[in-house]
């Protein structure tokens, strides 16, 4: 609760900053290009797919007979909506409860959301530490948490930590160990998959933005891995829901580089109501493939 209301109070201060400056986005030249908003829905829809089947392909690996795909994708997708409650432990906690009625163990789907989140987030921080090399657009101390994330990550999901770490504390709490563990080689293919679901993320939300300011705000390559740089932040302060407030802060500090502040503050807020539709699409399309089996 306190993670809610404090990122609900983040995001206040950032609308307050929109109506401190409307005149000046008021003013500013909109011109709103359906083509490109088009192109971002199916682009991010593109993303959410890659990633649903990137955490159904490591529950193929760890599971010895894992359920249809179809299943698997309208679980990953259903318990997305959990990650608006703080913590994201409802998420985890829903996709275990619905994985299970499925036949998937429970020690499974918790290794797999383990190895779903690191991985997500391992790309995310190379890209977000690259921007922040390279563009020196917002402080450096942003670049250094993205390069913290990434040997913590890269140890965290090493076979040889990830799985004795595992055993541990499964027998910690009586349950019997994995039945697999992912290879080297394996998280290197997921690595793959993961990196192109953030290049389509980071792609569609630079649609989305130039669909509205045209090329003021940047190339897909700055807009991009700022939006990636935002989401890892985001994901540190995990006690805000879906990080509300703060990835919209850092990806309005990070688009006011080439636009004035107002206006990045409410692209910034645009882009989460923006992603947040093409989510709930995404996640109505996966429910109704499963229940026509």
């Amino acid at each position: 609760m306190a993670g809610l209301v404090a990122g609900l109070a983040i995001l206040g201060f950032l609308l307050f900053g929109v109506a401190d400056s409307w005149t000046v986005v008021r003013d500013f030249d909109w011109h709103l290009r359906p083509l490109p908003l088009a192109a971002a829905a199916l682009v991010l829809l593109s993303f959410y797919a890659t990633s649903g089947l990137a955490y159904a392909a490591i529950v193929r690996q760890l599971d010895p007979r894992p359920p249809e795909l179809r299943a698997t994708l309208s679980v990953w997708a259903r318990s997305l909506l959990g990650r608006y409650v703080p913590g994201n432990v409802l998420m985890v906690v829903s996709r275990v409860v619905l994985a299970h009625e499925r036949g998937v163990p429970r020690r499974v789907t918790v290794a797999a959301t383990a190895y779903e989140q690191v991985l997500a987030l391992l790309v995310a921080a190379i890209a977000a530490a690259v921007f922040v090399a390279l563009s020196g657009a917002i402080t450096g101390r942003w670049g250094l948490v993205a390069l913290g994330v990434i040997p913590l990550g890269v140890a965290a999901i090493h076979p040889r930590i990830f799985g004795p770490a595992a055993q541990w504390a499964l027998r910690r709490v009586g349950r019997p160990p994995l039945p697999r563990l992912l290879s080297s080689r394996q998280l290197m293919v997921l690595g793959l998959r993961y990196a192109a679901a953030a290049a389509l993320l980071g792609l569609g939300i630079w649609l989305s933005i130039f669909a509205a300011v045209g090329s003021q705000a940047g190339g897909p390559l700055f807009v991009g891995a700022a939006f990636l740089l935002a989401v890892v932040i985001s994901i540190a302060a995990f006690i805000f829901p879906a990080g509300l407030g703060v990835r919209e802060g850092v990806f309005a500090a990070a688009l006011a580089t080439n636009l004035p502040g107002g206006v990045a503050i409410a692209l910034a807020v645009g882009s989460r109501l923006f992603l947040t539709a093409v989510e709930l699409v995404f996640i109505a399309l996966a429910v109704l493939w499963d229940r026509r089996r």
